[in-house]
């Protein structure tokens, strides 16, 4: 699922809207040191996973026959005088207590037994059938390697009608001796369980795939050229739930994730797929920041594209914006500025980019001329040092964002609604809250911290994976 970056790119833009004035030639400015830098927060993204009883129940039923035991022989393997076929009545069905699974296999048993009163007497044959239901208990276990696990045991059983073959005027109740077949029986179908549930559900396969592609850069805006980078830390667990339709795999990654404007990053090397770890508790909740990086020469591109030419005045002086470049040091933003106009010339402008999450307004705090520049305008005595006219340069600065900002939670809302991916899954969350953090000056380009929270489950539709 991608975010929709081409609104998020309207962000990018807020630090270039800069329109300012200057006089004269001015030299580079005089630069503060940081106060403020941006700190990477592990972003926390809790996806239980859910698979259906039905996704196992079709599983288990599809693979596993209906004949579950069949002896056509009174002498062999032994004399018993008994012939019996033990059937799949109807299909097995799943249930879930703790962290055990819990299999129900409803059975018919055909039974057929021979008498002979005596030796010369002729032979007395008689069938019948009966229903028993058969309990298996599965104990569920993820490994630290991702391998699903499951053992299970017998649970006992559960006659619907007392086993008895009425030979002449005999009737003999064959219960213990169907129960000691069952019970071979039973150690053969546990051992198929597991190996049809085991099969069917490769976690390691898919999480890995998974733990690889959350690596792989994603391109969000071929517009602006804005690329989602993900870094994950490590997968967590906590133990197996379940109610009565589904068992919840509860799974979580701690992770840094950033969106990058610019060339595709280059992935020198992947994480390798960490050991599984196991926590005590868990929950459907998501807490992420995104780190939105923009480069200084791409914010200068922007800057031009929507600044070039522009004209302010004051009073009857009149400046127009010919060329404008944006980068930054320490914790502020500097906009160089080249004018013509009622004057000519370039300056230096220089303010803390700031972000009103409340209200969703983009500002520029402590706006102001840089030492060199504000020196040289004082020698000239130049206007543009009028303190009204920087204030209305400061209030010139503010941008709503709100429209923006609420159409993208909107957005995302929809998005996180549900989301099925070729049948397999089904993703399906809630948007909470969605807000800037704060904007930064890093390096050669800015930040802006955008957390996101909320809850998100994954539901698994078919385990033919």
């Amino acid at each position: 699922m991608r975010i929709r970056s081409a609104i998020l790119s309207i962000f990018f833009a807020i630090w270039f809207l800069f329109p300012s004035c200057k006089s004269v030639k001015a030299p580079e400015p005089e630069y503060k040191s940081s106060a403020k830098t941006f700190v990477r927060e592990l972003s926390v993204i809790n996806l239980p996973v859910e698979i259906p009883f039905k996704a196992l129940e079709d599983q288990i039923n599809k693979k596993m026959g209906n004949l579950i035991y069949e002896d056509q022989s009174y002498t062999s393997p032994t004399v018993d005088d008994l012939k019996l076929i033990v059937l799949k009545k109807r299909p097995i069905t799943v249930g879930i207590s703790g962290a055990d699974l819990l299999f129900t296999i409803p059975l018919n048993i055909w039974g057929k037994g021979r008498w002979e009163a005596c030796s010369f007497c002729p032979t007395v044959e008689k069938e019948t059938s009966f229903d028993v239901d058969v309990f298996l208990k599965s104990k569920v276990e993820i490994q630290k390697d991702y391998q699903f696990r499951v053992t299970t045991s017998s649970g006992g059983f559960e006659w619907k009608s007392k086993p008895v073959i009425s030979l002449g005027p005999l009737n003999i109740p064959i219960d213990r001796l169907i129960e000691g077949v069952l019970e071979k029986q039973i150690g053969a179908v546990t051992k198929e369980i597991d190996k049809q549930i085991n099969g069917a559900v490769n976690l390691r396969a898919q999480v890995e795939n998974m733990w690889m592609l959350a690596q792989e850069p994603v391109l969000l805006d071929d517009s602006t050229n804005t690329w989602l980078r993900i870094e994950p830390e490590r997968l967590f667990m906590a133990p197996v739930t379940g109610n009565k339709t589904l068992i919840k795999i509860p799974l979580g990654m701690e992770a840094y994730i950033e969106t990058l404007t610019g060339a595709k990053p280059v992935i020198e090397k992947k994480k390798p797929l960490p050991e599984l770890k196991q926590i005590l508790k868990s929950s459907n909740s998501f807490a992420v920041q995104v780190r939105s990086r923009l480069g200084f020469d791409e914010a200068t591109r922007i800057a031009t594209a929507q600044l070039g030419g522009q004209e302010f005045t004051y009073g009857k002086k009149k400046i127009k914006a010919e060329g404008i470049r944006i980068y930054g040091k320490g914790e502020r933003a500097y906009i160089h500025l080249i004018f013509s106009g009622s004057l000519k010339g370039e300056m230096f402008l220089s303010g803390i980019p700031t972000y009103n999450t409340a209200i969703d307004e983009f500002s520029f705090s402590e706006l102001d001329y840089d030492i060199n520049s504000k020196n040289l305008l004082v020698k000239t005595g130049s206007w543009l040092l009028n303190s009204t006219f920087r204030n209305m340069l400061q209030e010139k600065l503010k941008f709503s964002f709100k429209p923006e900002m609420d159409a993208l939670r909107k957005s995302m809302r929809e998005s996180l609604k549900e989301y099925t991916y070729k049948d397999l899954f089904t993703l399906k969350g809630d948007l909470g809250k969605m807000n800037v953090q704060d904007i930064y000056v890093t390096g050669d380009h800015f930040d802006l911290a955008l957390l996101l929270s909320g809850s998100a489950n994954v539901r698994i539709n078919n385990l033919g994976f």
